[in-house]
């Protein structure tokens, strides 16, 4: 490191890896660092500091092929920050908005939060950016990924020590540098692991575990927003209705089971004079038996063919159809629209008003301008909305008349 800026980063990159010596005390923790890494979300066998300090609004941590190696989620989180608060990690505590003197976080808001209770979740920062966050890198990992699966998970406390990890600290650019190597270091295998500087080059960590800590790490083309197939399907999953809608007997044809109707409202790059939305883009014809009351069905209908990356917001509405009567669905949603101004036309960002009169003899079931953020943040887990998931995608509304799941792709 020759600049202010390398010398920075190279200071935070030896603060992560001397705190690494404390967390990888506890086998579990580890464990779930190679089970962030073996899940392939990232290129090239790597995690970001970010996930495992921020795991609630991770996408990583709602992936499959993280969850199947049953991890403890959440462990590396609470022994990194309980480490951190015990220690003089200067260019890390600085990085993160720590406080010395209330020994707290702030927050993006500028309030304070204790240090080992809540995480900051400004991902923003830079130590958090994927092109300048902190990460951890396994190189050859492959050689050892029969070492971690679910039946190591299930004894890992059957060992004192567990499995161990050579730790590297990236402060130069090179084949081969120092390492600290973790063993027992007394006749009781349960004391705390010590550690001995070694060097590290590719025989070495083809041969021992190693974790190098450093910067950069790009989540794959199956799991980048940002990829080269920039297309987002949305689909309506599995709907289930939780009361009858219609009568059993009618002599007006609103009976038997419900018609069940999901649309999509979008003003994403249009705007008619008035400046509403009127019609939907998409509708979602499903009509149920009156038997299926509290049965999931299957439907896998595509429900938006490409939410685009600057379509912040659509309105998401469930009615059921009847015969006769009528109700209004009425939202405002702020996206990327196209505006007419002659002699040009202009793009920009704006508030839309959405109106759309539907038959129906029964109060609208839901309408919502769904933030596309939000959506896939916590479409697969992590919404504290006590309804779980469903084959990996968070059930919605499961407290209501309808409950449903929008898988994507």
């Amino acid at each position: 490191p020759i600049t202010e800026k390398e010398k920075r980063t190279v200071g935070l990159i030896k603060d992560v890896a001397k705190i690494l010596e404390n967390v990888y005390q506890d086998p579990q923790a580890l464990y779930e660092v190679n089970a962030t890494i073996f899940s392939g979300y990232y290129e090239d066998e790597r995690v970001l500091l970010k996930d495992l300090l921020i795991p609630q609004i991770s996408t990583l941590y709602k992936n499959e092929s993280y969850k199947k190696y049953h991890a403890k989620s959440g462990t590396f989180k609470k022994r990194f920050f309980e480490t951190l608060e015990k220690g003089d990690y200067l260019y890390l505590k600085d990085a993160l908005g720590y406080n010395r003197n209330s020994n707290t976080l702030s927050n993006s808001s500028g309030s304070s939060l204790i240090v080992n209770a809540v995480v900051p979740t400004d991902t923003s920062m830079e130590i958090f950016s994927k092109s300048n966050g902190i990460m951890i890198y396994f190189p050859y990992s492959e050689n050892f990924g029969s070492n971690y699966t679910t039946g190591y998970f299930d004894n890992i406390n059957s060992s004192a020590q567990g499995s161990r990890a050579t730790i590297v600290a990236a402060d130069r650019i090179a084949d081969s540098g120092p390492g600290q190597e973790p063993y027992v270091c007394g006749p009781n295998p349960n004391q705390p692991l010590c550690f001995r500087t070694v060097i590290v080059d590719d025989n070495y960590a083809g041969s021992r575990p190693t974790h190098i800590v450093g910067v950069a790490a790009e989540p794959t083309i199956i799991n980048s927003p940002q990829g080269p197939n920039q297309v987002f399907i949305v689909f309506l999953g599995e709907i289930k209705f939780n009361k009858h809608f219609d009568k059993l007997i009618s002599f007006t044809g609103n009976n038997g089971g419900p018609e069940l109707r999901i649309v999509r409202g979008d003003a994403y790059l249009t705007l008619n004079p008035d400046q509403q939305i009127t019609s939907a883009q998409n509708t979602i014809s499903v009509n149920l038996k009156r038997k299926s009351k509290g049965y999931w069905k299957t439907i896998n209908s595509i429900w938006d063919s490409n939410w685009e990356l600057t379509n912040y917001n659509q309105v998401f509405s469930i009615y059921e159809e009847d015969t006769q009567g009528s109700a209004t669905i009425n939202s405002a949603i702020s996206t990327t629209v196209t505006i007419a101004v002659t002699p040009v036309t202009v793009t920009g960002t704006r508030t839309v008003g959405f109106s759309l009169t539907v038959k129906t003899q029964d109060a609208i079931i839901r309408q919502l301008s769904w933030n596309r953020e939000s959506f896939y943040l916590y479409n697969q887990g992590g919404l504290n909305n006590g309804c779980g998931t469903r084959s990996g995608w968070t059930v919605y509304d499961c407290n209501t008349d309808v409950s449903y799941t929008m898988p994507t792709q």
